[in-house]
């Protein structure tokens, strides 16, 4: 699914989403205020039959008359009174003009007992079956309770108030006007709905087609990057912000593909142009042991061969180290619980195994860390390894929590070579005749910064090169 129709139906989505909460809203509002004046109009239907109720039944039910007028108290009597006042106002009898059989607005009203039988209805009228709770109402004889029923296929709201124990009025009204009306009013949300979310498909799409713009740019221009192989060129940071944040990017990315294309091509040439020299040293021996024209006396012959051997060992040793800048230059990717301590123990033990003669010297601290341990041990190596080669013993190695440092008792090293000290293939004065490869600070520099450490060169307490290594506390 392509991106622009993705944004065109998470439009609509959001349009239907809208008009489902909005419709909802309206429609409960709407249905709340509609049966708010249906119960408005029961309570005043409600007052006005109690009081019909209170005078007497023209078929002779007395009794109801009597109860209901019971249900008033004082308040019946203040509104005859009223009623005198008014002079010669005509009664309307119990249950009211009706305009049809629960058509249009009529009120319909009969009085019930606690056993949901009628007591009293208006005359010829047929009654209307009991509210759920309209018995239970009339045996006690107050509360009140509104409920819609069905009468035949007609919705009746109806309203029930306890007047006495054992009487009860119940008022009903047609609410079919009002089940018409919202069922109006759903249909036309619904078509709302589905408008919106057909305009907001349609909208959603042209947006997001325009706003893809800069991005097809954008993407057509790497595409052309890509092809052509150029990771000079860089990609105009236009349009949105989000464009041009992109783009930004981007060049950011061909950025550092450039400069790590730059370092490659030029670690091939300095290892291309290191190499010459010991190649160059064993091709001449090669050639000299070979040469049957060559006379060579034994003592001779095993000097070629000694030469042979060191010179292989430094060139396995160069390609040891390039390989292992190389791959130094990639992230941790392995990274584990481990303790620094440990690592220099284990470095510091190899070290004395190889150079029994040396002295070297471990004060180390219980010291936790997280990261690569072929890396650091790596890198700890190669400092105690150039310690020993450059250097003299005795080496002193201390590892604190955040802290290694190694000292040595050799000549040091000047302070305006030390930086340089760290480029690759680089060898201080006087150690030209000394075996390595120039690349041990290299790595150790590389290895430390992969788990956002620093190291420095500086001068030991008591003369010589001191190495210190910073990595962060946990």
């Amino acid at each position: 699914m392509s991106l622009r129709l993705r944004i065109a139906l998470a439009s609509a989505l959001a349009v239907v989403v809208a008009f489902a909460i909005g419709g909802i809203v309206t429609y409960e509002a709407a249905r709340r205020s509609l049966y708010a004046e249906v119960d408005d109009s029961l309570r005043a239907a409600a007052l006005r039959e109690a009081r019909a109720a209170s005078r007497p039944d023209p078929q002779g039910d007395a009794a109801a008359a009597a109860a209901a007028a019971a249900a008033q108290g004082e308040d019946a009597d203040e509104d005859e009174d009223d009623e005198r006042d008014r002079g010669e106002r005509r009664e309307r009898p119990f249950g009211g003009p009706l305009n049809g059989r629960f058509g249009g607005p009529g009120i319909f009203a009969e009085l019930i007992d606690g056993s949901g039988a009628i007591v009293r209805l208006p005359a010829g009228e047929d009654p209307l079956p009991p509210a759920d709770e309209a018995a239970e109402i009339a045996a006690r004889g107050r509360g009140s309770d509104f409920e819609t029923i069905r009468y035949g296929d007609e919705p009746i709201r109806v309203l029930v108030v306890g007047l006495q124990p054992d009487l009860a009025l119940q008022v009903g009204r047609s609410v079919e006007d009002v089940e018409d009306s919202l069922e109006r009013l759903q249909r036309l949300l619904l078509l709302a709905g589905i408008g919106g979310a057909i305009i907001a498909i349609g909208l959603g799409w042209l947006v997001a087609d325009r706003g893809l713009v800069p991005l097809r740019r954008l993407a057509a221009d790497v595409d052309d990057a890509a092809r052509a192989r150029d990771l000079t060129r860089r990609l105009p940071e236009q349009g949105g912000a989000e464009s041009a944040r992109l783009a930004g990017a981007v060049n950011d990315l061909l950025s550092g593909l450039e400069e790590s294309r730059r370092a490659q091509d030029q670690l091939v040439a300095d290892a291309a142009h290191e190499l010459r020299t010991p190649l160059t040293a064993l091709r001449t021996d090669v050639e000299t042991l070979g040469d049957p024209a060559v006379e060579l006396s034994d003592d001779d012959r095993r000097q070629v061969a000694d030469a042979l051997g060191r010179e292989i060992d430094d060139v396995s040793r160069m390609i040891t180290g390039i390989v292992d800048l190389a791959r130094g230059a990639r992230p941790v990717e392995r990274s584990e619980e481990l303790r620094l301590d440990d690592l220099a123990a284990d470095v510091v033990a190899r070290a004395r195994s190889r150079r029994p003669e040396a002295v070297i010297e471990l004060d180390a601290e219980p010291t936790p860390f997280r990261g690569d341990p072929t890396r650091l041990e790596r890198a700890l190596a190669n400092l105690v390894e150039n310690a020993l080669l450059h250097g003299a013993s005795p080496v002193r190695v201390r590892v604190r929590p955040g802290e290694i440092v190694v000292d040595d008792a050799g000549p040091g090293i000047p302070a305006d070579q030390r930086d340089a000290m760290f480029e690759r293939f680089r060898r201080g004065v006087g150690v030209q005749d000394r075996p390595g490869s120039g690349l041990g600070l290299a790595i150790v520099r590389q290895d430390l910064a992969a788990h956002g450490g620093t190291v420095q060169i500086g001068d030991a307490p008591g003369g010589g090169c001191r190495v210190v290594t910073r990595l962060p506390v946990r």
